[in-house]
């Protein structure tokens, strides 16, 4: 690790060694530098110091019918600014026994698949993924339910983390 060199503190002042031995510092790769506090102590994520943008949990319940046989249900939007991580996905066709799920990550300018589940599901069995895929502006998740009937009730459970765009 390089050595610590003089560093301009937020406060204005330049100092030649860390402020206390209970201080965080970060390399940028020329200096050290000390991490933005709040008020209460806590390190600044925002701005142009950001080391993350955590805005809250994802927990996202989509229930809806399917128009057709073998239908879709698109789980709950991503909206302008926010960037969900998707780590868990819970789907079930609650009215109808199926042959397939499957999952899409569908975005305005492209679609991939995530996950393909084949098995006999009875009606209210759910099939799950976990992982980590990622939903930006007008991203939806889409799951499939192959041997679902028009008219069947499905549902779409997407759990994570919500993070904001800088």
């Amino acid at each position: 690790m390089p050595e610590i060199e003089p560093f301009l503190a937020d406060d204005g002042v330049t100092r030649v060694s860390p402020p206390s031995p209970r201080t965080a510092l970060f390399w940028d790769g020329t200096h050290w530098h000390v991490p933005r506090v709040d008020d209460h102590g806590r390190v600044q994520v925002r701005g142009e110091d950001q080391l993350f943008s955590l805005k809250g949990l994802l927990v996202s319940r989509r229930a809806a019918v399917i128009s057709g046989a073998g239908g879709f249900v698109d789980s709950a939007t991503c909206p302008a600014n926010e960037i969900w991580i998707v780590t868990t996905i819970s789907v079930s066709d609650d009215t109808s026994p199926t042959t397939e799920h499957y999952a899409d990550n569908r975005h305005p300018w492209a679609t991939a698949r995530i996950n393909t589940d084949t098995q006999a599901f009875a009606a209210g069995q759910r099939s799950e993924w976990s992982g980590h895929t990622y939903l930006g502006h007008n991203g939806t998740i889409r799951a499939n339910f192959v041997g679902g009937l028009a008219g069947d009730t499905c549902t779409v459970d997407l759990t994570g983390f919500i993070m904001t765009e800088e």
